[in-house]
Parts: C-alpha cells; structure tokens; sequence
C-alpha cells in the first residue's frame, strides 16, 4: 500500500481523502471546519486525527505525500477590467474564472472616479487589466491604468491588454509601491482568446502572496505547497475525466457542478460545436474547458439543515 494525502481547504469544510498509488483505490475519507480565522492547520489536524483513527490500515510513515488546493477565506477574488463588455471584459472574465476566482467586480470602458472607490473598498485579492486588441486601441486601458495608481489601489495588477501600450504601462506604474505584472494580451485578435499566460500569473500570486496573506500559508510547512486554488484543480480534474490519461480512456464532453459551502461553480469541457450546419456562431470564441461561478451561492450546513426540515 502506497498511501497519498489529497487534502481541500474550503471556505467551510477541510477535506482530506487518502488514496493508494499502488492500487488506485480510495482508502477512506475525512473532514473538519475550516479554522482559518485561528489556524488552519487546527482544521486540519482534526481531520487527519479522524482519518487515522477511521482507518488504522493508513500508517503516517508510509504516507508518500501530500498535495493542497485552497478556497479558504473566500476562495481567490477578483475584478475583471477590460473596454468593450462582449469581448475583451469578457475575456478578462474567463481568465480569472479559469484560474479559480470569484470575479467580485467587473468594469468596462473608462473608469470613473466612482468605480475606483468601489473597487478600493471590495474586498478584492487581485485586479486584471485588459483593454485593446494587440495593435488597437490603447487609449482606453492607459486611462483605466492611471486611474488604479491614483485611486489608491494596493493589491497585485495584471496588466493583459493591448501589447503596444505596455511600454506607457511601465511608466505610470515604475514610480509606485503598486506591483504589477505585464503578461499577453488575452485577447490579441479580435474574438480569439489567449489566457494561458495571465492564468498562470493568477495562480503565481495566489501561492506566492495570497494564501500567505490569508494564513493558508502556516499549512504548507507542515504538508507542502498549497498547488492552486481548489476551483482550477476541479477544472483540471474535469479535463483529466473528459479525455483520459495515458492508458485510461476519457468520458469525453461532460459537465461538473461543484457545490461548495461558499460558492457555486460549473465546469464544462468540449468543444461546443453545434451538430445543425444551418447555425452560425456569434460572439467570443469558447475554451475547451470552462468555468462558471456563483460567489454567495453554496450551500452551507445550517441551509442544509432547514432544506431537510422543510414539510
């Protein structure tokens, strides 16, 4: 038996399921409430005393690893900027949705003084600038970039527009304590997506700073390095269901609804094409594997409690 921990920190609930490599079978289960307001590993160690104490079988010396996902806190949020809503704002939309975030905000054309305050007091972990496609207009993400510096704004921006501005970028960021990240435009053509690297900037700054920020960062000394946020490890697992791996034959198109304590997300992987000749597509091209959520819409113990106790 080769034992391996795959543990989930949740906004309610921490998981932990224990499977053996060696037979590809799950040895058994276990959970306790998310601590992270104290200490998560509180949580944790609950349900690793649990899941030792329901399977005495699992031995701690030959457990061979751990790896984390995380949504404690609020799972990973942030604000989507961009300048027409249909394209590049939806764009910068599913960048963020497929890194795992609840996109709490979402702002198109030029900001106003307004929306920069409202941006400055959401509670928001990271913000994606997009804006222009490469080679169009500039003039409008340039505007909204200045805005941010002077709107007091503190938490990482990534910055996913327009290429031909991002030199103008670096000069009206250089000057301040904002950290930002240049990275591809997610939308270098029109309708065609490209969010490949700016979801790897969003899960970059979500091990690097966020889950640290959130105390999520006193578990990874004890069980390793927290791997992403828990709604991009659904989607993975989703794609990993669809297609397959190595030997084992995928499900092909399919769909996962994952109700959360907190969040309500559906992930959807396929290409999408309609199987009528007669219909024409319209609008932002689809990604093979996508991600919608529903922040404030999970289900939490005491909404489960009245549901069953309804006539």
């Amino acid at each position: 038996m080769k034992p391996y921990l795959l543990v989930d920190f949740g906004s309610t609930y921490t998981k932990i399921t224990c499977v053996d490599l060696d037979r590809e079978y799950i040895i058994g289960t276990s959970k306790a409430t998310t601590t992270v307001e104290t200490n998560v590993l509180d949580g944790y160690d609950k349900a690793y005393n649990r899941l030792i104490r329901d399977h005495p079988e699992i031995k701690e010396e030959d457990i061979s690893g751990i790896s984390a996902c995380s949504s404690a806190a609020g799972g990973l949020k942030m604000a989507a900027i961009g300048l027409v809503e249909e394209l590049t704002v939806e764009a910068a939309k599913r960048a963020c949705l497929g890194a795992g975030a609840i996109v709490k905000r979402v702002y198109a054309h030029h900001m106003t003084k307004r929306e920069v305050r409202d941006l400055v007091e959401a509670d928001i972990d990271i913000i994606l600038l997009a804006g222009g496609t490469d080679g169009g207009n500039k003039e409008c993400i340039l505007h909204n970039a200045e805005k941010l510096r002077d709107g007091g704004i503190t938490v990482p921006i990534i910055v996913a527009g327009n290429k031909d501005a991002a030199d103008e970028i670096d000069d009206i960021f250089e000057d301040t304590d904002i950290e930002y990240f240049i990275v591809d435009n997610v939308m270098p053509q029109l309708k065609k997506l490209n969010v490949g690297e700016a979801k790897r900037r969003i899960r970059k700054i979500f091990i690097e700073k966020i889950i640290e920020a959130k105390g999520i960062k006193k578990a990874e000394e004890k069980i390793g390095e927290i791997i992403m946020p828990t709604p991009e490890a659904v989607l993975f697992a989703a794609e990993l269901l669809a297609e397959g791996f190595e030997d084992e034959e995928g499900y092909g198109d399919l769909m996962v609804i994952d109700i959360g304590g907190a969040t309500t997300d559906v992930h959807t992987v396929g290409e999408g094409f309609p199987k009528r000749t007669e219909v024409l597509l319209k609008g932002l091209q689809e990604p093979f594997a996508k991600r919608s959520g529903s922040a404030e819409a999970g289900l939490r113990p005491r909404q489960r409690v009245a549901r069953f106790r309804r006539p």
